[in-house]
C-alpha cells in the first residue's frame, strides 16, 4: 500500500529526468532502487514528522522492522 501511494503521482508522468553522481547504477536501472529507498525510509520519516509510529498504527509487514 505504501509503495502504491508513493508511485501514484508517477502514473501521469510522461518524462523522468534522473541525475546521478558517484558509482552504481545509472539511468532507468536506478529507479527501482530509488523507489525502494523511499519506501524503506517512509516509516521513520512519518514518525519523525508526526510523532506517530507506523509500527503501532499498521502492524505487520509495513511496520515490521525485523
Amino acid at each position: 500500500q505504501v509503495a502504491e501511494a508513493v508511485a501514484q503521482p508517477l502514473l501521469g508522468t510522461r518524462r523522468v529526468t534522473l541525475v546521478a553522481g558517484g558509482s552504481g547504477d545509472i539511468g532507468v536501472s536506478r529507479l527501482p532502487g530509488e523507489i525502494l529507498d523511499v519506501v524503506t525510509r517512509l516509516p521513520a520519516t512519518v514518525e519523525a514528522l508526526t510523532g506517530v509510529s507506523v509500527t503501532q498504527v499498521c502492524p505487520g509487514p509495513l511496520g515490521d522492522s525485523s
